[in-house]
């Protein structure tokens, strides 16, 4: 139904033991908890941006969305769970693009026809010029991938997901590798592409002045809980309880 919220989650629960294949170094019967009781909703063409300590369960989520890791409770893309999915169908409507840069060699041309593998489009229909323009990388798509520079990499990556023309996009530190002023105007394009073709962002961020571009709703996580859920204006604005202040203003802490 179109009145369903692109995503809900209702007091999804995940411990170190449900991730032992990720958390390799997590002693035997540990029961850590990633994430404590998480609830929100996100609108179909809305904004999420999340931040929190470092280790505090934002890549975490942002995998439970499209069921990369398996959660306690309800986890919902388009009104449907996601264990309703068939799991190729949910990874290609709710696309994951990991912090960490992943290409397959070639140029940067031949990165992004790697999305038709998966998407079945034509090339002729491709759109690659509008994927690179959509997170400001302007280089010669005959250049070497492996010349760009890191954050020039991960904005391949994030152009390459674009072309499986998402429902939802699911972006980890994408500014992470990038000075303010680049992350601004990859972020001002990624969200007007985002608006144009009617897609819901999330964005894990460390960075709160990220929000000034995104606008949207925030969400902060401490201690794998939710200690804000919010508009981001209030976030920029300090509109925010004790923890989640001192949270943000720690001088010299990892935000």
């Amino acid at each position: 139904m179109a009145d369903e919220p692109a995503i809900e989650l209702t007091d999804v629960r995940v411990t170190a033991r449900g991730l032992r294949e990720l958390l390799l170094d997590a002693p035997a019967g540990d029961e850590g908890v990633i994430l404590d009781g998480v609830s929100l909703r996100v609108p179909r063409g809305g904004v999420l941006s999340i931040l929190g300590e470092s280790g505090g369960g934002k890549t975490t989520l942002l995998r439970c969305i499209n069921r990369m890791v398996e959660a306690e409770g309800a986890v919902k893309v388009l009104g449907r769970d996601v264990r309703e999915w068939d799991v190729r169908e949910l990874r290609r409507t709710a696309v994951f693009v990991p912090q960490r840069s992943f290409l397959f060699g070639g140029s940067v041309r031949a990165e992004l026809v790697h999305a038709l593998r998966w998407n079945g489009i034509g090339a002729i229909k491709m759109p690659y010029g509008e994927a690179l323009q959509a997170v400001g990388l302007d280089v010669d798509q005959h250049k070497p991938a492996s010349e760009l520079s890191e954050g020039q990499r991960h904005r391949l990556c994030i152009a390459r997901a674009l072309l499986l023309f998402p429902k939802i996009l699911l972006l980890d530190e994408p500014t992470g590798a990038l000075d303010v002023r680049t992350a601004r105007e990859m972020l001002a394009a990624l969200l007007a592409w985002a608006r144009a073709h009617e897609a819901t962002l999330v964005c894990v961020t460390h960075r709160p002045e990220d929000l000034e571009v995104l606008g949207g709703e925030a969400l902060i996580l401490l201690k794998g809980k939710v200690a804000a859920y919010c508009a981001a204006s209030d976030i920029l604005e300090g509109r925010v309880n004790a923890d989640v202040g001192a949270f943000l203003g720690s001088p010299g802490g990892e935000r």
